[in-house]
């Protein structure tokens, strides 16, 4: 086959735009982090890094879903545990009531105590968390309490999916902790009879036992809380984890090696300067040297 000063000078622009090409495709991975710019550039590594995008967007949720979760129970906790303080509290005056040297004012007094101390749960009862009712579950904005009356509120479960078919109940009743039956009395009716007890110059020692099962009522929903956190704990390491590897691989398949990236870069730049230099001579060809 001939070869032609045309061939030669039409061959030599192509290698010279496909280096341009490499060399323009290498900077743009090099500036943007990335190994291709459109989907069409490469399907099957875009389709990948698609799903893991999917991936991480499902992370993150169950991430958030886990973090507002553990903020809704510690929250939850701190208001048990208030509960808990006061309920002790009460006990610890109905012990000194059921002393027989009191006398009818000794009664009197621990009995408005007693009483303030309620006004203290009915507040607790109604404590908020981010603006809304902690312990009215998904009815956050009827308050437990209204009027010195215990609520039928928060008894649905509120769940927050934290995986794939993995839910955590994030909610515990009014009814639950407040609402609690002893003796056909919630906790405020029991506190409110202790109250009339002493108010009546009885002996409340008999209500012992209701105050004692009314306060291990409320260390089990402590109990419950407490290992629900736990869950969500775990389930929130566990996320961390999935994320930093969703995040890894799909640096991997969409990210630009950079060190690789330069090393084509500087590869393609020499044969781009050792293709002009070797063009220049051909090009200098003149109709003499034709002739000759």
């Amino acid at each position: 086959m001939r070869v032609t000063s045309q061939m030669v000078t039409r061959q030599f622009n192509q290698n010279i735009q496909r280096n341009n090409q490499e060399i323009y495709s290498l900077q743009q991975q090099i500036s943007s982090g990335k190994k291709y710019e459109k989907i069409s550039d490469n399907p099957l590594e875009a389709m990948k890094g698609m799903s893991h995008r999917t991936s991480l967007a499902q992370i993150e949720q169950y991430q958030k879903n886990a973090q507002d979760g553990m903020d809704r129970l510690t929250a939850v906790d701190d208001a048990l545990g208030n509960v808990t303080n006061v309920m002790q509290r009460i006990r610890e005056l109905t012990v000194q009531a059921s002393n027989d040297t009191n006398h009818e004012s000794d009664k009197q007094t621990i009995s408005i105590e007693i009483r303030a101390l309620s006004d203290q749960l009915e507040t607790i009862a109604n404590t908020t968390f981010n603006g809304r009712y902690l312990f009215s579950g998904m009815d956050q904005e009827t308050a437990p309490m209204k009027n010195g009356v215990l609520q039928n509120v928060g008894q649905s479960a509120m769940n927050l999916d934290i995986g794939k078919g993995v839910t955590v109940n994030v909610n515990v009743s009014a009814g639950s902790v407040f609402g609690y039956q002893t003796d056909g009395r919630n906790l405020f009716e029991t506190i409110g009879n202790l109250a009339q007890t002493l108010e009546n110059g009885q002996n409340p020692g008999d209500l012992l036992n209701v105050l004692d099962q009314q306060m291990n009522n409320v260390s089990t929903q402590h109990t419950i809380i407490g290992t629900n956190h736990n869950l969500l704990e775990l389930a929130s390491n566990k996320l961390d984890q999935a994320n930093f590897l969703n995040a890894k691989i799909l640096t991997e398949t969409e990210g630009t090696d950079i060190a690789k990236a330069y090393m084509e870069l500087s590869s393609h730049e020499t044969a781009l300067q050792a293709s002009l230099a070797s063009g220049a001579r051909i090009m200098q060809q003149t109709l003499v040297d034709f002739l000759r």
